[in-house]
């Protein structure tokens, strides 16, 4: 019986041990565990997540370059709508002086006399520096009257180009014609309708310069201004002549201060155009 009952212990003992034994090998096995299912997906995740991120940034450099492309396009229209509107008033002008010829060539003082001219900007070389014509007096038409008659035609009409052109012949030709401050104004106007800004600018201080009381003095001043806020614009001394700009149009009311409606609505436009502080 005892015999029988150790033989029964020992097979137990080694079926325990045998046991034991073999769940060794698989409890080891299972401390190996896989990654979680869901480790892979994580990582997809963060990369989407910095894809985005730079999408994002991308999109709002974007973004910004369109709002300043914006500004850029809205203050060139607003230039454009006054050129056309003074178009409007050059044609309007110079059927009035077709008319009344003797009254047109007496220009009128306004109400209000400036204090004085602004100075030369700093950017702005102090003497003319637009291309003028090439021609002498003999090849222009006859008299100077003729000849400027002539220059406002292209200017009525649109042609830019050609009254530059006339215009800078006229000043060649005739520097002392009683027409000569006028020409000087318009010789400038389109210099300015065709973006070249120094220029431009050069010759309004020489028309205010020369003829501070002159009827186009408040005008001039404003176009002085929209010329150094295009030199601004395009040139490396920008703030500098931006900080002049607003001061041309900040200063129309003191110089001029019975400037017409049109030129201070027109001064009041550029210079929010130019960002100008209120």
């Amino acid at each position: 019986m005892n015999k029988s009952f150790d033989v029964n212990r020992v097979r137990l003992a080694a079926l325990l041990a045998a046991t034991g034994l073999a769940f060794a090998p698989a409890a080891f096995a299972q401390t190996q565990l896989p990654p979680p299912s869901g480790y892979g997906q994580a990582d997809a995740r963060q990369d989407r997540i910095e894809e985005l991120e730079s999408q994002l940034r991308q999109a709002t450099a974007e973004n910004e370059r369109v709002q300043y492309e914006l500004v850029q396009a809205n203050r060139e229209i607003t230039r454009l709508r006054a050129m056309v509107g003074e178009l409007a008033s050059v044609n309007q002008s110079a059927v009035e002086s077709t008319q009344t010829p003797a009254a047109a060539q007496t220009p009128t003082q306004p109400a209000g006399g400036p204090i004085g001219p602004p100075p030369p900007p700093a950017s702005a070389p102090s003497a003319a520096t637009g291309q003028l014509g090439t021609l002498s007096a003999s090849q222009l038409p006859g008299n100077a009257g003729d000849a400027y008659s002539r220059a406002r035609e292209h200017l009525v009409n649109g042609n830019y180009a050609e009254a530059e052109n006339a215009f800078g012949q006229f000043l060649e030709a005739f520097p002392n014609a009683e027409q000569t401050a006028d020409a000087r104004f318009w010789f400038a106007f389109t210099l300015l309708a065709r973006n070249n800004y120094q220029a431009s600018a050069a010759n309004f201080v020489q028309y205010l310069q020369a003829t501070p009381n002159g009827p186009r003095g408040p005008e001039a001043q404003v176009r002085l201004g929209m010329a150094l806020a295009g030199m601004a614009q395009d040139g490396a001394n920008d703030a500098a002549d931006l900080r002049q700009a607003c001061g041309a149009f900040a200063s129309l009311a003191r110089r001029y201060p019975n400037a017409p409606r049109n030129v201070r609505d027109l001064a009041t436009r550029e210079a929010r155009a130019a960002n100008c502080p209120a």
